[in-house]
């Protein structure tokens, strides 16, 4: 054996040590693609029917949405009556009352002006 023939044997001995590396490396890639495509199988199948359920519930808050929103304008209409009612009740109520207590307070203040000006009346003619 020359010494070409020993570098031969030894570059051919080291890629075949490489080749069997670069195997070892590619089946545990291999594995470790299998074993997530598993997780990837297991995850569809558990997350399709969770989305499904999730468009039903959402489906189904909608439908109450709409009539939770039907009861809040319902409220409002009557919110707004309840409103234009009292104000009604309140120029009715009001406008008679300023005027009876106005008449009242008139009336006061002519008695007690007629019952000053008696007083002062009398005293003049007195002295």
């Amino acid at each position: 054996m020359t010494l070409g023939g020993v570098a031969a044997l030894v570059c051919a001995i080291a890629f075949a040590l490489l080749m069997l590396a670069l195997a070892a490396v590619t089946l545990k890639l291999a594995r470790t693609l299998s074993i997530t495509n598993r997780m990837l199988n297991d995850v569809r199948r558990e997350a399709v029917p969770l989305l499904s359920k999730l468009q039903t519930t959402m489906d189904h808050v909608n439908e109450e949405m709409v009539h939770v929103d039907g009861v809040l304008k319902s409220l409002q209409q009557l919110a707004g009556r309840a409103n234009a009612v009292t104000k009604a009740a309140e120029r009715v109520l009001t406008s008679p009352l300023v005027r009876i207590l106005s008449l009242g307070v008139g009336a006061q203040r002519a008695l007690g002006a007629a019952s000053s000006g008696e007083k002062g009346g009398r005293g003049g003619e007195k002295d």
